[in-house]
């Protein structure tokens, strides 16, 4: 069980990372929770009182100094960073918005950029840090209109994989986390089908545990993981099925 650390969430101020934030708080954690709405962030913190509420866009590089010194004015460290701000759109190929996949790479990768550029040095301050990145199962088989989500999405993963390795030196151990679909503002908006959805409850219930755990990656449902491991691996035929 993860209890008494001092924990920084990004995206906390609705779905996945709300629930994070309370199961988190739940079990006695501080959580600084971090997302752009400031007022939502003062809402949920009005219902605990180990939430700090502190508002950062992540898309905002010119703001990682200011962020790591409002960090630092709550504590002289992080033991855990939770990357999950995120966004999604999709592309209507007959009347395509190509500024979308600049939007949505800014807000997924180059966000979790500065966070993580924000947070190495409180991270280092503990005696056993932890960076954890939310991504998603999306990477594992290409899905139509998600042109700008999945290639984000795929591009933290490589990115986390890579920082793994030079954040030995370090010891900051790094998780990624691939969920599934999860009922969220964002999902509601999709007008698909989506197997296995669970609730941003039972994600975070799922999460956590796997965050105390400390994996190189866990990724949920393992039905939908390797449902589409096995179709992304037969290109030809996930094309036919998906495109149809």
């Amino acid at each position: 069980m993860i209890t008494s650390e001092v924990i920084w969430l990004t995206g906390a101020s609705t779905g996945i990372g709300r629930s994070l934030a309370i199961k988190l708080a739940s079990c006695g954690n501080t959580v600084i929770a971090s997302a752009r709405n400031q007022q939502a962030l003062e809402q949920l913190a009005a219902e605990y009182n180990n939430i700090i509420p502190l508002a950062f866009d992540v898309t905002r590089q010119d703001s990682i100094e200011l962020m790591q010194q409002q960090l630092s004015n709550y504590s002289g460290h992080l033991d855990r960073v939770i990357v999950n701000a995120g966004t999604c759109e999709y592309l209507d190929i007959d009347t395509p918005d190509w500024d979308m996949m600049r939007r949505v790479m800014t807000v997924n990768y180059f966000g979790a950029i500065n966070t993580v550029a924000a947070a190495i040095p409180l991270l280092e301050a503990s005696p056993r840090p932890h960076m954890i990145a939310i991504v998603s199962l999306a990477t594992l088989a290409p899905f139509p209109r998600a042109e700008a989500y999945g290639s984000s999405k795929a591009a933290m993963q490589y990115f986390f994989d890579s920082l793994r390795i030079d954040l030995v030196s370090k010891n900051i151990d790094v998780t990624v986390i691939n969920p599934g679909f999860v009922k969220t503002p964002l999902t509601d908006k999709n007008n698909f089908s989506m197997p296995f959805l669970m609730s941003s409850e039972q994600a975070a219930e799922r999460m956590v545990k796997a965050i105390a755990a400390r994996p190189r990656q866990f990724d949920f449902p393992r039905r939908l993981k390797w449902l589409l491991k096995v179709l992304g691996f037969i290109r030809a035929l996930w094309n036919k099925i998906i495109a149809s």
